[in-house]
């Protein structure tokens, strides 16, 4: 069997080292089997973690078979495509139909067998941590284990299958310990507020509902434990004239066991909203007040969603060791449990740590108050309508809420009191800050080597405070040195977006702008994201270069006839005379895009005294070496 994919500039294999049975299975989505992989360029030069994310091309419902593939390029790829300047939402590498020879056993689908006929794959980026449930329960409260097998495998362990002493030891922490309450609670609180302030961006902004939030779809980052937003699949546009999407749902049977051909709901169960929910069938009964129309999903959902995942991420210590059903399947113990207005709207803290603080329960209940009709109205305020809204009220419980003062506390500020007198000295600061440039270069490279061995593209900010570290505390001959490495690693995955543009900018102008080499301009406008040209050229203007360059020119040209409306004859002209320059043919593609359109030919006919058809000409040549 050929377990290797081949894409355009890279090959992708399954990652046999990841996963308790080592095969690199992560998990089951809805629509989808998720798998690590290692992403290798064709020369084997460089390899990153990646996901790699197995579709069906068709599915079969309600008689007739959906195209997936074309659903998700029309669909979900614009989506995230819209999405990926925000670093907070996880990236698409690559998008590939035909898997070729590519096969691989999976006992997770129906055939068993993974390969061309039925499956296509989505690239995504690997993010390096866990997901906000496994976050909670395993890594915060130590609720679920893992333990050794002889084979070299992993067996899983659930609290209930602890030992008594471990159940004892495990509840001490959580029942005991006022302290480990109060950190848990800023910690989530924490959370919160990252996820509304992601979902303000996505939905507000780029009008965009993501539609299936739970903690499952919310990655926590190892290092420095930030939100990454997940699985779009279930996203709806919200178009200008309406604040509301519509999902038609076909009747669903109650009494029957909900299955992936049978959903009770758009979404997942426990998680989604009541209007998200199909209508009954003859003979079954809806379980929620019908005061809302089946299928018409808002922002509101969105947060209701949200007040759900809140409340299980309290309630989670609680939910594990006190329900078997819940700690070996959430979704069933939903099921079973929660479909009426009574448990699954109005939610609140009644049987968490008495500990937890009001104002985080009246968020929560806020968020999944039962459907009222009007409840989207937005002059009723018993709703929330707006993440902004949301977000002002976690900050304020986050302000409200008790800290804990530790005693160390005057211990690092007496230290830092004596230090303080020490660099008093003006010669010993002298001393020091020439010690600093030193050490302080090799320390951040040090940094540097370190997260580029296991970067992810969310800890971009980190990245980037390494690279102005390593920047500033090199001299002066050891500049182009370490503004090649850096560069060399940001170029690495193929191409670069605004914000690694902008870094980059921002390193070359700690330089005098008369020592800028015109190749690092070069390589920034050779490397840079074809849909990104017109923000990437507006950072490049940010830089006073003595010696222009064929990067330079093209960036010039294309920010002053897209962002500044003006020049275009100019322009014209730098397209005229790199038209057949093969090193920057995306951008000079770009360029005769920004021009090619009436007004603008018209203002470069009056200009150059060029007919409208030696123009146009120019524009099919251009077009036909690209």
């Amino acid at each position: 069997m050929n377990t290797e994919i081949l894409g355009t500039d890279f090959k992708y294999i399954i990652d046999v080292s990841h996963g308790i049975n080592r095969d690199g299975f992560i998990a089951i989505g809805t629509e989808s089997v998720v798998y690590k992989g290692i992403k290798t360029s064709r020369k084997a030069e460089l390899e990153f973690a990646c996901v790699l994310k197995f579709k069906p091309k068709y599915v079969y419902s309600n008689g007739e078979y959906i195209d997936k593939i074309s659903k998700f390029k029309d669909e979900e790829l614009s989506i995230f495509e819209e999405l990926q300047e925000c670093r907070s939402v996880v990236r698409i590498f690559d998008v590939i139909e035909d898997l070729g020879d590519f096969s691989l056993p999976c006992d997770k689908v129906a055939d068993g067998i993974i390969n061309r006929e039925k499956y296509f794959c989505v690239i995504e980026e690997y993010i390096d941590g866990w997901s906000l449930e496994e976050y909670c329960r395993s890594e915060y409260w130590k609720l679920r284990k893992y333990k050794e097998l002889s084979n070299g495998l992993k067996k899983v362990i659930e609290f209930h299958d602890f030992t008594e002493d471990e159940k004892i030891n495990a509840r001490a922490t959580y029942y005991k310990s006022y302290d480990n309450i109060l950190l848990y609670q800023n910690e989530v609180i924490y959370f919160m507020k990252n996820l509304s302030e992601i979902l303000e961006f996505v939905t507000e902004e780029k009008k965009i509902l993501h539609l299936d939030i739970k903690p499952e779809n919310i990655m926590v980052t190892k290092h420095g434990k930030e939100l990454v937003l997940i699985d779009f699949g279930r996203s709806k546009r919200i178009y200008d004239n309406s604040d509301k999407v519509l999902a038609p749902m076909p009747e669903v049977c109650y009494g029957d066991g909900e299955t992936i051909e049978h959903m009770y709901q758009y979404g997942t169960l426990g998680y989604a909203a009541p209007e998200c929910y199909a209508p009954e069938s003859e003979g079954s009964k809806f379980p929620f007040s019908k005061n809302f129309t089946h299928g018409e999903m808002s922002i509101e959902s969105d947060i209701f969603s949200f007040g759900a995942t809140f409340w299980e991420c309290l309630n989670i210590f609680d939910l594990v060791t006190k329900n078997n059903e819940f700690s070996h399947d959430a979704h069933d113990f939903y099921e079973k449990y929660f479909l009426s207005d009574n448990a699954y709207c109005n939610r609140d803290l009644t049987l968490a740590s008495v500990h937890y603080h009001k104002k985080a329960e009246d968020i929560i209940k806020k968020c999944t108050r039962l459907r009222e009709h009007g409840y989207t109205d937005k002059s009723d305020k018993r709703y929330y309508h707006s993440y902004k809204e949301l977000r002002k009220d976690i900050v304020d419980a986050s302000n409200s809420i008790p800290t804990i003062v530790r005693a160390e506390n005057v211990k690092v500020k007496s230290a830092f009191g004596a230090v303080g007198k020490i660099l008093s000295v003006f010669t010993t600061l002298l001393i020091i800050a020439a010690i600093y440039r030193v050490s302080g270069f090799k320390i951040a490279n040090d940094k540097w080597d370190l997260l580029a061995d296991n970067y992810q593209s969310t800890q971009f900010a980190k990245l980037e405070n390494i690279a102005s570290d390593m920047i500033k505390t090199a001299s002066a001959s050891k500049f182009d040195e370490t503004y090649s490495k850096i560069s060399r690693f940001v170029y690495s995955d193929g191409d670069i977006d605004e914000q690694e543009a902008a870094m980059l900018i921002n390193l070359l102008s700690e330089k005098d702008s008369g020592d800028i080499s015109p190749e690092y301009v070069d390589e920034i406008m050779k490397y840079a994201n074809s849909r990104k040209f017109k923000e990437i050229s507006k950072e490049i203007m940010k830089l006073d270069v003595s010696t222009s360059s064929t990067g330079y020119q093209l960036a010039q040209a294309i920010y002053n006839a897209e962002i500044k409306k003006e020049n275009f004859d100019k322009a014209y002209e730098t397209l005229c005379s790199y038209q057949s320059n093969s090193e920057f043919r995306n951008a000079v593609v770009k360029l005769k895009n920004v021009l090619d359109n009436d007004e603008t030919i018209q203002y470069i006919m009056n200009s150059t005294g060029s007919t409208k058809e030696e123009i146009k000409e120019i524009f099919r040549q251009i077009g036909n070496f690209s």
